[in-house]
């Protein structure tokens, strides 16, 4: 890609990785590792005139996937690969460096930057974003 000036590169992160989620510390760290390695890396890209090689990172919310147990969250539904993926390849054709899905997350990051810790948190319980258990971990009850 390098010798070329030509390629895209996808970091597969998480909205775990902007907004935390109680009992995911483990995998909330890794997906804010993810979206710190997109920023670094599309900045060092930019600082030595890589502007054909393009970067995209994907931050959805709850996948139907078994990772979690019953996931439920009142800010939206549970979603399905397919409508992650699409968003993804969407993303990719229009050169979105960041692609929430759902997209009204952009909203929710925006907040966090604005709204004082207090405000933020009534926002966080309203969310009520819950599961039975992370598989491979113990319980949340």
């Amino acid at each position: 890609m390098m010798n070329n000036n030509h390629g895209h590169i996808v970091t597969v992160a998480s909205a775990a990785g902007l907004f935390v989620t109680p009992y995911m510390v483990a995998y909330c760290s890794s997906k804010f590792a993810a979206v710190g390695f997109h920023k670094a890396l599309t900045e060092e890209l930019s600082t030595l005139g890589m502007d054909g090689i393009k970067t995209t990172c994907l931050c959805p919310v709850f996948i139907n996937t078994g990772f979690v147990k019953n996931p439920s969250t009142r800010i939206g539904k549970i979603l399905e690969i397919e409508e992650v993926v699409e968003a993804l390849m969407e993303g990719i054709l229009t050169n979105q460096k960041m692609i929430f899905v759902p997209p009204h997350l952009n909203i929710a990051l925006l907040s966090e930057m604005l709204f004082p810790e207090r405000a933020l948190d009534v926002l966080k319980r309203m969310t009520n974003a819950k599961f039975d258990a992370v598989v491979g971990q113990r319980s949340t009850q």
